[in-house]
């Protein structure tokens, strides 16, 4: 599994799925994506997304779980 992280945001405590408009190249429409982030709040999710894509937009918070025991200590 692939997940977009930054710990100088947040700690990666629990994953969230974001949706997102994401326009890649300024001359193509927007696509809709859903990524999955690890982050410690759904802000801090939106602003991982943001950073990673920052002419992304109509971000919304589709899901949150949390990792296991496992993974989180890692």
């Amino acid at each position: 599994m692939r997940a977009l992280m930054n710990l100088a945001i947040e700690p990666a405590l629990h994953l969230f799925e974001v949706s997102a408009m994401v326009v890649l190249n300024p001359s193509q429409q927007a696509v809709k994506r859903v990524l999955k982030v690890l982050a410690d709040t759904p802000k801090g999710a939106v602003r991982i997304v943001r950073e990673r894509y920052p002419q992304s937009r109509a971000h919304q918070v589709l899901s949150c779980h949390d990792l296991p025991p496992n993974l989180a200590a890692a």
